[in-house]
């Protein structure tokens, strides 16, 4: 089964959602103003503890279960809330709401709960897939591509990327690279050579 969306359909959709919260697109991306606009409510690790989690689950998944998943978006009545590994750096925090995200704005359907990363579930292709779409969208929503290409054109490097958008250094170059960002500078500037 084919996906539903194409890359300039994540494109589009990510920069209607910046519009619509009025976050300019070269500037980072506000999750609280997104989550907030969706009702989605973001609790981490320590908000559990207040709930009645053992407190030997929360040691878990905050030191030696830490890498094993990053986010999950938890169906709660008619809506659903985002649980994040607080024990993660402030970025990646953020791409983790964000991909959360994703799943939330391509109306993915589920019936559990999500997972971010694969170390506690194995995915059917179907749901590999809304995997896919939901990094991808997540990497618009943080860093749109024409972003990126004008960051290419001005000769930013992954670090400046990363501190424009508030993002990981990994993440920047990945999103650099994914999107192509920096072939189309260099195309362009050899044209006019």
């Amino acid at each position: 089964m084919g996906s539903r969306w194409t890359k300039k359909a994540l494109e589009e959709l990510a920069l209607e959602e910046r519009q619509r919260i009025g976050v300019d697109l070269h500037d980072p991306l506000d999750l609280t103003r997104l989550t907030d606009e969706w009702g989605v409510r973001v609790y981490g690790l320590s908000d559990l503890a207040a709930h009645g989690c053992s407190p030997a689950a929360l040691e878990y998944f905050s030191s030696a279960g830490a890498g094993r998943w990053s986010a999950a978006l938890v169906p709660a009545g008619t809506g659903c809330f985002i649980l994040v590994n607080s024990s993660h750096t402030p970025q990646r925090l953020r791409s983790n709401i964000a991909h959360e995200m994703g799943h939330l704005l391509l109306e993915h359907e589920f019936t559990g709960v999500l997972v971010s990363d694969g170390g506690c579930r194995s995915l059917d292709p179907a749901m590999k897939v809304k995997e896919q779409e939901a990094h991808d969208l997540s990497a618009e929503l943080l860093i749109p591509k024409s972003a990126a290409i004008k960051a290419a054109f001005d000769n930013l490097a992954d670090a400046e990327v990363a501190q424009r958008f508030d993002v990981s250094i990994e993440f920047a170059r990945m999103r650099m690279n994914a999107s192509g960002a920096r072939t189309i500078a260099a195309r362009s500037r050899a044209k006019r050579r």
